[in-house]
């Protein structure tokens, strides 16, 4: 399969489905304070490894309340 052509009718990277779904999302990194509130809590590494997943495409806001959420859970 030939990805880049100048051939109109073959099909370039950019127009397969998989990487148009790839490029249209929103990607955002963990603000330090972000990173420092998850190094705070007492989780193992799995545990970590999981939250930094589901922190990865929250927006700031976001993964601002989820972490205050898991602090107070983590503290009680």
């Amino acid at each position: 399969m030939v990805l880049i052509s100048n051939n109109s009718k073959e099909k370039g990277f950019e127009k397969l489905d998989v990487v148009k779904k790839y490029l249209l999302k929103i990607f955002t990194i963990m603000s330090k304070e972000a990173r420092e509130q998850l190094m705070d809590l007492n989780l193992s590494k799995s545990e970590l490894k999981e939250v930094k997943k589901e922190l990865a495409f929250l927006p700031d806001e976001k993964q601002k309340e989820y972490l205050k959420e898991l602090s107070k859970k983590n503290y009680s």
